[in-house]
């Protein structure tokens, strides 16, 4: 087997076992708003800042945030959020 085969086999072994290892957040406490950020590759989900709050109280943690921070949202969730952005 080539040197170029083995480097392809060991990366296609290697990709599966770092995704397994993912860290998932367990902020997710209850049915309510959240501050979260969507990611830009769909299947791992929003990454879920603070909550369950009321929407006025996630808007309000929103804009206690620096400008330097962007694309967080306020999303209502009723069931923990999965792949596709939970509910």
């Amino acid at each position: 087997m080539s040197k170029r085969m083995a480097k392809i086999l060991a990366g296609l072994v290697v990709l599966p076992a770092l995704a397994a290892c993912e860290h998932r957040e367990a902020a997710y406490t209850g049915p309510g708003w959240y501050l979260e950020k969507p990611r830009p590759v769909v299947t791992l989900g929003p990454q879920v800042y603070k909550g369950p709050f009321s929407y006025e109280q996630c808007e309000i943690e929103r804009k206690k945030l620096p400008d330097t921070v962007d694309n967080l949202i306020c999303s209502r969730e009723l069931a923990p959020p999965g792949p596709l952005g939970g509910s």
